[in-house]
């Protein structure tokens, strides 16, 4: 209503200032007094009274004044009131918007709730599934156990292993080690102590069906025993040897130049003793010989020096047949060392004469004698332990069908039940 006053004296003053036009100093000075308004305390310059009409027209101007300004405040009051309730219907929306807010946040509240509490049951259910679950995986690992105990204890029952089994398996492994030894290394040493160990097991075994296996190994050892020995280390080490001895021999050119050499020598003794002397070498500058077959030139110290190597690469290569079992090989290089001695050493000279006896006797050496079969005793230890084994499948397979057909009568039964 304050503001109702304000806005009144307001218009007040306005329309006064209108119909005035201007304010006159007179007009503004003047006092009513006594009540009368249209008097003042001053009288205007001219010092007579104002116009009759003019007391009128304020009166009826001030009129218009007031009904105007009370228009106005009507249109303000009412307008004021649209403000108070849009202010108001804004503000009992925003209440409406908290309310509604808080009733939300009541319902989220009283969800969490309820979700807390779900998940607190599922979380129990889950512990109490996981317990029956291993309960149910602790009963059933228990129960395989012993289903699996059950059932090596029945296979222990039924097998009942011999132990001669061993005996023969062992037997068998070894013939068979025998025969490689002697196929692949040419062991007869060798071959004929691992046939004499399966013996022994075959032995110990005290089995009267092992009986012609047995006849077998002892015929095979029988047959080792007539294969030749040779002493390859002895034969090796004597080739050595004879590489050596052969460095040191001499060729028949050395034995002419020691000739000329002695020819040289001064005359010694009285002048009948050189006379005679001379004599003697007189006739020796004529020397007739006959040849049937041409004569060989004499080699230079070079030529000598290769005719040696290649004496010794022939007692090497001979040594390398002799490691590897190679007859053939082994023959020709002993020959064709010996063939060389022969023709440019010294045969006069007794080494030079042993040691082509000594090659000769070396080439005649069997460095690989021909092997005997011994496999007929592996194949008859074979075979007896197939047929031992194939036995006791048949009857174990037997077994286990009459098992079988107890075992769906029971379940059959069970069923009919």
């Amino acid at each position: 209503m304050s503001d109702a006053s304000s806005a009144s004296s307001s218009s007040t003053d306005e329309a006064g200032k209108t119909n005035g036009g201007s304010k006159s100093p007179s007009a503004g000075k003047s006092k009513p007094s006594n009540g009368n308004p249209g008097r003042t305390g001053k009288t205007p310059p001219g010092g007579g009274q104002p116009p009759a009409g003019s007391g009128a027209t304020s009166g009826g101007g001030k009129r218009g004044t007031g009904g105007k300004l009370g228009l106005l405040a009507l249109i303000l009051v009412i307008l004021l009131a649209i403000v108070v309730a849009f202010v108001g219907y804004r503000g009992w929306q925003k209440l409406q918007a908290q309310q509604a807010q808080l009733s939300q946040i009541g319902t989220n509240s009283t969800t969490l709730d309820q979700l807390e509490s779900k998940v607190g049951e599922l979380d129990q259910s889950r512990q109490q599934n996981l317990k029956m679950m291993r309960g149910e995986f602790d009963q059933y690992r228990q129960n395989l156990d012993n289903t699996l105990d059950k059932v090596l204890k029945e296979l222990a029952q039924q097998q009942q292993a011999d132990p001669r089994e061993w005996l023969h398996a062992e037997a068998e492994y070894l013939l068979r080690l025998a025969n490689q030894r002697l196929q692949l290394e040419r062991d007869v040493k060798g071959a004929k102590a691992l046939l004499k160990a399966a013996d022994d097991r075959l032995r110990e075994a005290d089995n009267p069906a092992l009986v012609p296996i047995r006849r077998a190994i002892q015929s095979e050892l029988a047959s080792l025993d007539s294969v030749p020995v040779i002493d390859r280390t002895g034969i090796y080490l004597a080739l050595m040897a004879q590489q050596e001895q052969l460095a040191r021999l001499p060729l028949k050119q050395d034995i002419e130049e020691i000739a000329a050499g002695k020819g040289d020598a001064q005359p010694s003794g009285g002048w009948r003793q050189q006379l005679a002397t001379l004599g003697r070498e007189l006739k020796d500058l004529v020397t007739v010989r006959r040849h049937d077959q041409p004569l060989e030139a004499l080699i230079t110290p070079q030529q000598e020096s290769y005719l040696r190597q290649n004496v010794r690469l022939l007692l090497e290569q001979a040594q390398l047949a002799l490691l590897k079992s190679e007859p053939e090989l082994y023959q020709a290089s002993l020959g064709k060392a010996t063939e060389l001695v022969e023709g440019y050493y010294a045969t006069d000279n007794d080494g030079v004469a042993k040691s082509i006896d000594k090659l000769k006797s070396l080439r005649d050496n069997d460095v690989r004698p021909d092997l005997p079969d011994i496999s007929e005793s592996s194949q008859l230890l074979k075979r007896f332990i197939e047929q031992r084994f194939g036995n006791g499948d048949q009857q174990g397979s037997q077994g286990s069908g009459s098992r079988g057909g107890s075992a769906n009568q029971g379940s059959a039964q069970g069923e009919g039940a």
